[in-house]
């Protein structure tokens, strides 16, 4: 969804910004997510008259389509979220939450609800909305409550100078290289 420029402020070790960055972003998309379950509501017993004519069908998806905004809702932060986590050089924590959400708990609500509980394909979108609620809540409380956005300046500021040390030294290597073969063409 909104990928903030929170790895930018943390490269010019600017913690504060990189917070506020995080924190637009994370609003926009609650504000985002609160649209899509508005618009949702609003056309859920006219949107799938665009695209099939039978009646059957038009009920089904005029009963899920709330479902499907608020999994949107939770859509959206958890989108963004995973963009702050990347930008805070933390992606392994974002894919550790995405997978323990769809799987461990989508997965099992979802199948539950749909075949066991008879639910059927509403509990389909239930075990999805429940995946993205634990997702969500997952993502905020890491970047809420584990990010210490001075520290990750620091690990920032370490990563890019180590990065650019690196770099100087390939370029040495290469420039001695080059200096070496002007060397044996002027001996030639």
């Amino acid at each position: 969804m909104l990928i903030p420029p929170v790895g930018n402020e943390l490269g010019a070790e600017k913690p504060y910004k990189a917070k506020l960055a995080a924190m637009v972003a994370l609003a926009c998309a609650f504000v985002i997510g609160i649209v899509n379950v508005i618009w949702t509501s609003i056309f859920r017993t006219s949107w799938s008259g665009l695209f099939t004519k039978d009646e059957m069908l038009k009920s089904l998806v005029a009963s899920v389509l709330p479902i499907v905004g608020l999994c949107e809702l939770g859509n959206c932060p958890q989108t963004t979220g995973c963009g702050i986590l990347r930008g805070a050089a933390r992606p392994v924590v974002g894919a550790r939450i995405n997978l323990g959400s769809f799987y461990f708990v989508g997965t099992p609500v979802a199948v539950g609800l749909a075949f066991w509980l008879k639910v059927e394909f509403s509990g389909l979108w239930y075990g999805l909305l429940s995946a993205q609620v634990a997702c969500v809540i997952s993502i905020l409380y890491v970047i809420f409550k584990c990010i210490d956005w001075e520290v990750e300046t620091l690990k920032a500021s370490k990563l890019t100078s180590l990065e650019m040390s690196n770099k100087s030294t390939d370029e040495e290597k290469k420039g001695l290289l080059v200096l070496e073969n002007q060397n044996i063409d002027n001996v030639v």
